[in-house]
C-alpha cells in the first residue's frame, strides 16, 4: 500500500507538474488531476461543484481550505 502524502507534499507535486505542463494544462486542471491521483475520494467529492477547479486558471482559497480540511 502506498504511503499517504501530506497536503503540503500534494501542493509541491501540483506546482512541479504545473511547471512541466503549463503550456497544456490550466493550473486548476493540474490541481484536480494531481488530487485525483493522490486523494481520489476528495477529488470525487468536489467534482462538478463550485469547488471543482478543473476548468479554472487558479484555485480559489475556499477550495484550497475545503480540500485541506478533508485531507
Amino acid at each position: 500500500m502506498k504511503e499517504p502524502i501530506s497536503y503540503e507534499d500534494f501542493l509541491e507535486r501540483v506546482h512541479k507538474y504545473h511547471a512541466q505542463f503549463k503550456d497544456e494544462w490550466r493550473f486548476g486542471q493540474t490541481y484536480f488531476n494531481v488530487l485525483t491521483s493522490v486523494r481520489g475520494d476528495i477529488a470525487e467529492s468536489i467534482r462538478g461543484t463550485i469547488h471543482d477547479p478543473f476548468h479554472k486558471t487558479e484555485v480559489s482559497e475556499e477550495t484550497q481550505k475545503l480540500v485541506k480540511s478533508r485531507w
